[in-house]
């Protein structure tokens, strides 16, 4: 028989916790509202089943706070009601509302399971298969609640200051803290990333003021982000502080060291930051927003597919960012997530090939995309529309009229929705549209005599971007003699604005990674990244400017400290040295095959365990020499002459020429 699960409408479940997650935003002891339209998940719901019984059995349908009833065989019972089953074809239909979190049954029974095989409809014509989690499989789970584990923190020191204490737990981290007295106290709390933040109750961006704390009574608080916690009492001596991390017990699948020993440090700091932002979905920063933002999701689903190879939280933020149709704006308001959203969901399923849930959540991304050409002006460019955001990055832009990296961005949407149309059986109706848009970009935008492509036609600036530039190369846009110029005027140029933040540094890193500039990537990654270690960072910052000193290196957007100190972007490590110096990539659908092909750049050895499929590919290189292990079969090694089929579970050798 198999495991019953909760089981709901797709989307619904992940709507209603990202509908509660965007709403804990806090800042300066102040709630702050979500930044974009909010989704609810639905009222009302039926469930359908068709099932053959093999022998006598018991069906009882079971609620958590949703409420209806069970038509059995055209019999009505209530829920929670046990239903006797007779051997034969049965239909049950149940009839649910829940007004406080959304529609949920499960299925106690020895031959009716409720499963994906279960159908759903919220009383009108959009049946879909029903969405289900391992996270919930008995009777009791509750997927209203979402089931973070905890471990008691130690702290690593306590300090008489300011006229309270300063706990310092050692590191960044996401917990709940508990105050407990022996007596009624009035205590205030002050949260930090850093030291400074946390003996600056006035400018600090979490805190709480005045709670009063009963003998006998601890009092919790959310999960916050932290390293320093500042407590003021007026019961000092009776007064104690505990914390527990709240977190996802997600298995790392990959590693990687080298000759380098910055290196395995800045893996671990990635590492760490990217654990403490891959929650319910895949946050921004776990300080200040703790939102789900597409342009930083869509960077952590590359990253995850490498230290995780674990489709949950991908899946979960898919889904949470799609929200429901009709569309009123775009994704976060952004004209540009909105295209990369499309893309991740086609580079997803390519990956993992899992087609049950693109079938999923197809209908919501074809409707995405509809409601992005529904915006589009006559000559079939995005822009800005009323109430739309261009964002691309922080920086040097020209962004008057329709810009250059939107429609490389819608171009590579075009391409993604060809192949997801392709596989879900569709017509493809997106390729047309893609040549037709790119032949009209290479028309308005490839500036001849500068060699590159310019931010906007009708500006009349003429103004070249890194960004645009590097958004021709990531996706593929150009080849040949086009691809030479980029990479000589733009890409390596020394006098264009450098791109800062390091959201986009990441994109120009992959970029030049593709052209083969490896080196630079790792020199990079050891300046930005390792400069962040040298300043004491314990996990990845938002943005950092070596320029900078002391605490102001923890002020951005007009406030001392708020800057986020753990942002799952800076996370790019990862991805860069298990994608293009480890040198592992899915070549199909499903990664049933895959390619090899390492680049040690400026290192003279390392090891690194990639995830691929199934399984893993182990590369080691110490100068000339690399072994190859690949424990499933599809992978080939690609030594530059031609490709070597890897047979799982052999080790091959081949010498490097760099």
């Amino acid at each position: 028989m198999k495991q019953s699960k909760w089981i709901w409408y797709p989307g619904d479940f992940e709507i209603y916790h990202h509908l509660l997650l965007s709403c804990r935003r806090e800042e300066l002891g102040t709630d702050m509202p979500c930044a974009w339209h909010l989704c609810r998940p639905e009222a009302s719901m039926r469930f359908h089943k068709t099932f053959t019984a093999e022998k006598e059995g018991k069906l009882t349908i079971i609620t958590q706070r949703s409420k209806g009833i069970v038509r059995f065989d055209g019999a009505v019972y209530p829920v929670n009601t046990p239903i006797a089953v007779s051997p034969g074809e049965h239909r049950v239909v149940v009839e649910v509302f829940d007004i406080e979190a959304f529609p949920t049954i499960y299925a106690e029974s020895d031959v009716a399971a409720s499963d994906g095989s279960w159908t759903a409809e919220p009383y009108d014509v959009n049946e879909r298969p029903c969405c289900c989690s391992e996270l919930f499989t008995g009777p009791d789970a509750d997927p209203a609640v979402f089931p973070f584990s905890y471990k008691a923190l130690t702290v690593r020191s306590i300090e008489e200051t300011g006229g309270g204490r300063l706990y310092d737990f050692g590191k960044e981290t996401f917990a709940v803290v508990t105050v407990e007295s022996g007596k009624k106290a009035t205590v205030s709390l002050t949260f930090g990333e850093s030291r400074e933040e946390a003996l600056d109750p006035e400018n600090a961006i979490i805190r709480d003021r005045a709670l009063t704390v009963l003998p006998d009574a601890p009092l919790s608080r959310p999960a916050r982000a932290f390293r320093y916690v500042f407590v003021k009492s007026d019961a000092p001596e009776e007064t104690g502080l505990e914390a527990k991390e709240e977190y996802l017990p997600l298995a790392d699948k990959a590693s990687f060291t080298c000759d380098r020993e910055i290196v395995s440090d800045i893996w671990r700091l990635c590492r760490d930051t990217f654990h403490l932002n891959s929650r319910e979905f895949f946050l921004d920063g776990i300080k200040r927003d703790r939102w789900v933002w597409s342009g930083d999701a869509y960077q952590s689903f590359m990253i995850a597919r490498y230290l995780y190879n674990d489709p949950s939280v991908t899946e979960r933020t898919i889904r949470a960012l799609l929200g429901k149709p009709p569309y009123r704006l775009h994704v976060n308001t952004i004209n540009d997530y909105s295209a990369y959203l499309i893309v991740a969901v086609w580079e997803h399923y390519f990956a993992g090939g899992d087609l049950q849930f693109l079938y999923s959540v197809y209908p919501d991304v074809k409707a995405l995309c509809r409601f992005i050409e529904g915006r589009l002006d006559e000559n079939g460019y995005a822009v800005s529309r009323y109430g739309d955001w261009v964002f691309i990055d922080w920086g040097v832009l020209d962004k008057e009229g329709p810009h250059c990296c939107e429609q490389i961005l819608l171009w590579a949407a075009y391409g993604a929705m060809a192949k997801l149309s392709a596989a879900v059986g569709e017509k493809d109706e997106w390729s047309e549209k893609r040549e037709a848009l790119q032949k009209n970009i290479l028309r308005d935008y490839w500036d001849e005599e500068k060699g590159a492509f310019i931010d906007s036609f009708t500006s009349g600036k003429r103004f070249v971007s890194r960004q645009t530039n590097v958004m021709a190369v990531l996706f593929d846009f150009i080849s040949g003699e086009k691809l030479k110029c980029v990479t000589e005027n733009a890409l390596l140029s020394v006098t264009l604005p450098a791109i800062t933040t390091p959201y986009f540094k990441l994109y120009e890193l992959l970029a030049l990674c593709r052209i083969g500039k490896l080196p630079t990537a790792q020199n990079y990654i050891e300046s930005y990244w390792g400069g962040m270690l040298k300043e004491g960072a314990t996990s990845v910052w938002e943005e950092y400017d070596p320029e900078k000193e002391g605490a102001g290196h923890y002020a951005m957007y007009g406030k001392p400290y708020g800057k986020s100190l753990c942002h799952a972007w800076g996370s790019g490590p990862i991805l860069l040295l298990c994608r293009w110096c480890a040198g592992v990539a899915p070549s199909s659908v499903g990664s049933k095959t895959f390619t090899v092909a390492p680049d040690p750049g400026i290192y003279r050895r390392f090891e690194a365990t990639v995830p691929v499929g199934k399984g893993e590919v182990r590369v080691r290189y110490d100068a000339p020499a690399v072994s190859v292990t690949a424990t499933v079969p599809g992978g080939v090694y690609l030594d530059g002459d031609g490709q070597i089929p890897l047979e799982p579970g052999k080790e091959y050798r081949f010498k490097l020429q760099t």
